[in-house]
């Protein structure tokens, strides 16, 4: 008998209960009488121990030093004789209860995870150069097209440098100039002159400084920013909220400046610009800069056709057609009510894998496409759009909808990769399209071996959010995944899942491209539905 929905969110929470050591003896009696009587209560119990167990490893590679005081150890539900019942999920389960008994005395809270993983940060890529005029630099100079990081400094002796950021602003800096980048969505500019492009999805980007705060409204607008700590706003087009800030760093009431308005931050002095005209005109002025091209490789399947015409469109791309796997033929999937002429309807039955030579290997990459899930999808329908191997371990990536409220809003966009998932925050279940890209750029090796990923979602042309996950070493057990020694691409289940938690829903234009993707040509893809060229970036 399948779980309901209900069923299925009290059965996380028993399970977070548990691993917390927070269960009450009634909700043990009740997850105990629960795996004993339904098989999908045991699988979901083995699936929740197993990354439970592996977090706990985690955060042990990635502590220091051992905890101040050890944790209690926890009382766990004993094996009954249901489990050994059972074939291969009594291996699993048995496994996963030997994990989590053994790394009791060392497991970690919950603060000392997030405190063993701000280390990352350091590593997290929030924009990128994306073109240089003239630039000349204090320091090493900065690679055309390489990642910027969180925290990293951009000091500019005279020239121009763009600044892409991952939430999708354009920053032009001229020189002399200093900039600290503190996210995605956040500068700070200490000095020089900074003109920033923010397209819709990126509003609520903000500069700073000591004087003035600046968050966008959906518009164009410059600072200059002088030795002296003043600072003058520019809104070229659009509106932004300034606020002034004082010596303390205390924030007046903020003030509306629209197009062509601008206006003067400083301890003396008022607040008019002089030669107004002027310096709008200089900034409005285009700037040819000099970018990075390097060649993209598309595989896309619009599933418009049905049979062998479910196949890669890109010449260049080994990807193959889609075959049906679980379902009798696609061409009962079919429906003519995709985003953009037919799509690949998915009923929970069907799902379809492709072979793609290449894709496990840890390069960066992005993959893009259109998914519609009926409102009235149950948890049980929730399994993965898309799933491909990474890695010569073997791991699985997959990217779905998120059915565990603890972990996120329910039916947000979800990707796991190895012991760790990144989860959004805007709900997908809804009945409605959305475009989800999924972008991927590997870390380099650490102390601690293997890198990890870093991964950003994007829903609707948005980031949503960004993490990077680190692989660590590889858990045996309810990890060993069957299938992945074959390069191939999945859709409608998870491909070390084959046998459950199948997809309800709609899929449509899928693309593949063998590079991190930027925010203008994520939209692009949303917007043409074609990859874009340099010449149509240059021209936005």
């Amino acid at each position: 008998m399948s779980l309901t929905d209900q069923e299925q969110l009290e059965l996380h929470a028993l399970c977070d209960a548990l691993a917390d050591g927070v269960i009450s003896e009634a909700h043990r009696m009740r997850l105990e009488q629960w795996l004993a009587s339904s098989e999908e209560a045991r699988r979901a119990y083995v699936r929740a121990m197993a990354l439970s167990a592996s977090l706990m490893e985690y955060a042990g590679d990635m502590q220091a030093e051992a905890p101040d005081a050890p944790v209690k150890p926890r009382r766990l539900i004993r094996p009954a004789a249901w489990i050994w019942g059972i074939g291969s999920l009594a291996a699993a389960a048995a496994i996963v209860l030997a994990f989590w008994i053994g790394g009791e005395k060392s497991r970690p809270d919950t603060d000392e995870i997030a405190s063993a993983t701000q280390g990352e940060s350091e590593d997290e890529a929030v924009a990128r150069l994306s073109g240089v005029k003239d630039s000349r630099w204090v320091g090493p100079a900065l690679a055309t097209g390489g990642e910027l990081h969180r925290g990293q400094r951009i000091e500019l002796a005279s020239g121009f440098a763009e600044i892409t950021f991952d939430c999708g602003a354009q920053v032009t800096l001229e020189g002399p100039a200093l900039l600290d980048l503190n996210s995605a969505w956040d500068a700070v500019l200490h000095r020089g002159n900074l003109k920033a492009s923010v397209p819709p999805e990126a509003i609520g980007f903000r500069v700073s400084n000591a004087s003035v705060n600046v968050v966008d409204l959906g518009t164009e607008f410059s600072m200059v920013a002088d030795e002296t700590g003043a600072t003058e706003v520019f809104v070229l087009k659009g509106a932004v909220e300034a606020a002034a800030r004082d010596d303390a760093g205390n924030e007046a009431p903020p003030v509306v400046l629209r197009e062509k308005q601008s206006r003067r931050f400083a301890r003396v002095g008022g607040p008019e610009v002089h030669d107004h005209e002027a310096k709008l005109a200089r900034f409005t002025r285009r700037v040819a800069f000099e970018r990075a091209s390097l060649p993209t490789r598309y595989a896309h399947w619009s599933f418009d056709g049905v049979g062998p015409e479910f196949a890669a469109a890109d010449e260049d791309s080994n990807a193959a057609s889609f075959v049906s796997m679980n379902g009798d033929s696609l061409a009962a999937a079919r429906t003519t009510e995709g985003h953009r002429h037919g799509g690949l309807r998915l009923d929970g039955q069907v799902s379809a894998r492709a072979a793609f030579p290449g894709i496990r290997q840890k390069t960066a990459r992005t993959i893009a496409f259109w998914i519609n899930i009926p409102a009235d999808a149950s948890l049980s329908d929730s399994g993965a759009f898309v799933s491909w191997p990474v890695g010569a371990a073997g791991r699985v990536m997959s990217v779905g909808w998120n059915r565990n409220p603890a972990q996120g809003p329910l039916g947000s966009v979800r990707t796991d990769f190895g012991r760790g998932c990144v989860v959004g925050n805007t709900s997908l279940r809804d009945g409605r399209w959305h475009h989800i890209a999924v972008v991927f750029s590997p870390k380099a090796k650490g102390d601690k071996g293997e890198g990890g990923m870093q991964l950003r979602h994007y829903v609707d042309g948005r980031l949503e959010t960004a993490s990077i996950k680190r692989a660590g070493k590889r858990i045996k057990g309810p990890e060993t995944m069957a299938g992945t020694t074959e390069d191939a691409l999945w859709i409608g289940r998870a491909m070390d899942r084959a046998e459950d938690e199948p997809f309800h829903g709609t899929i449509d234009e899928l693309f593949v491209a063998d590079a991190a993707l930027t925010p203008r040509e994520i939209n692009h893809l949303l917007r043409e539905n074609k990859p874009a060229t340099p010449e149509m970036l240059a021209a936005q």
